[in-house]
């Protein structure tokens, strides 16, 4: 009887002091929380007693930890990019201002007509660089509400393509540009809006023609039997600046590429316009060509 006394005595003295430790383990854990918390400290939680699941514990608290700082250093670095995007916008569109009120004083005392004339198509130059700057910032933001829906409808990509492929004859002509263009003779119906995808061909081109060399190349084919290939392909004169993994995000320019009629909005709209209408988009960079490649379901 007297072993069993004290075998029971030895086994609750062993049992309070386990106890003990885990209520001492569990206070070094809030205290190791608290710390981490209030110091922003990268240091991960540490346990001594394994019983009881302490140690797979503390192995999901620090991979939850790791989550949110990862998290939070990706919000860091999209404040950061933001502010500097808007203070690149803010520039672009001062800058246009600026001149715009030098050269409306300067139309104001021009001598003849034909001087009057240079000055007034300079202004409208300008004026339109700064709608465009304002345009991709409006249609960006409203892109970026979720509440927005994109209204869809039966269209014919060929014919889209093919007219805003026509309306820039005159402009590649003035640059010099002579595109080469490949356009399937299949219609290409699909679930899509007209607006957006010439929307997406502007930009693209636009892209093109800013940041390019000389060079564009537009062609539309049939990849499979769900899916209607569009590439857009240019040549580029300092491919190393260009960081391919970036060239969608909003903001994105390349700085050496850095233009007064870019807002770095033209191809993440035209990602998200290309999404809402069930499309893929990417871009390749072989050698000095860049290229956007469209798969939309048609």
């Amino acid at each position: 009887m007297t072993a069993v006394c004290v075998t029971i005595g030895v086994l609750a003295a062993a049992g309070l002091t386990y106890l003990l430790l885990i209520r001492r383990q569990h206070l070094s854990i809030c205290r190791q929380l608290r710390f981490i918390r209030e110091t922003e400290s990268r240091k991960r939680l540490e346990v001594n007693l394994e019983g009881f699941g302490e140690k797979k514990m503390a192995d999901e608290i620090n991979a939850a930890l790791e989550d949110v700082r990862q998290q939070k250093r990706a919000m860091h670095e999209r404040e950061k990019l933001i502010a500097d995007a808007y203070a690149n916008l803010s520039h672009d569109i001062r800058t246009p201002l600026t001149s715009l009120d030098g050269y409306v004083q300067l139309l104001r005392t021009a001598p003849n007509e034909e001087t009057k004339e240079r000055y007034t198509a300079i202004i409208e130059e300008r004026i339109g660089t700064l709608k465009d700057l304002l345009e991709d910032l409006f249609t960006f933001t409203k892109l970026k509400n979720e509440a927005y829906e994109l209204e869809l409808e039966q269209v014919s990509l060929r014919s889209i393509v093919s007219e805003t492929v026509l309306s820039y004859y005159d402009v590649w002509k003035a640059a010099g540009i002579e595109p080469e263009i490949a356009i399937a003779e299949e219609a290409f119906m699909m679930d899509g809006n007209a607006i957006a995808v010439k929307r997406i061909l502007q930009n693209i081109t636009k892209n093109a023609m800013v940041h390019g060399h000389d060079s564009l190349k537009i062609q539309l084919s049939r990849e499979d039997e769900k899916t209607a290939l569009l590439v857009i392909a240019n040549r580029v004169e300092h491919p190393e600046e260009i960081e391919i993994g970036r060239v969608f995000e909003q903001f994105y320019t390349a700085d050496r590429f850095h233009r007064q009629s870019s807002s770095g909005l033209g191809l993440a709209i035209a990602k998200e316009l290309t999404e809402r209408m069930g499309g893929t988009i990417g871009a390749t960079l072989s050698g000095d060509t860049f290229a956007i490649e469209i798969r939309l379901p048609a």
